[in-house]
């Protein structure tokens, strides 16, 4: 079974975002990521994708609002799930 490290969810602040984007904003391995428009329901709010990434143990990405350092958010998303003592690398 493939290990996924981040859920990559778009569509948050931008409706014409496409989560296969993400990976390169966030300068992070394709392969890494498990990528919401593959499901077969793709809808929900930002709640309930959170609460899927937690049982998951991966880490949440979305969309950012225009101008956001993605590398710079991925790192600070990080360093909190390492100081609640998620390690993901």
């Amino acid at each position: 079974m493939r290990k996924y490290k981040y859920l990559c969810r778009s569509g948050v602040f931008n409706p014409n975002i496409r989560d296969k984007w993400l990976p390169r904003w966030y300068d992070i391995s394709f392969e890494e990521c498990l990528f919401a428009s593959d499901w077969e329901d793709s809808s929900g709010i930002i709640k309930d994708w959170k609460k899927e990434a937690d049982m998951g143990s991966v880490m949440l990405l979305t969309d950012l609002p225009k101008g956001t350092n993605y590398k710079q958010h991925l790192k600070i998303l990080k360093t909190e799930r390492l100081l609640d003592g998620n390690d993901v690398r």
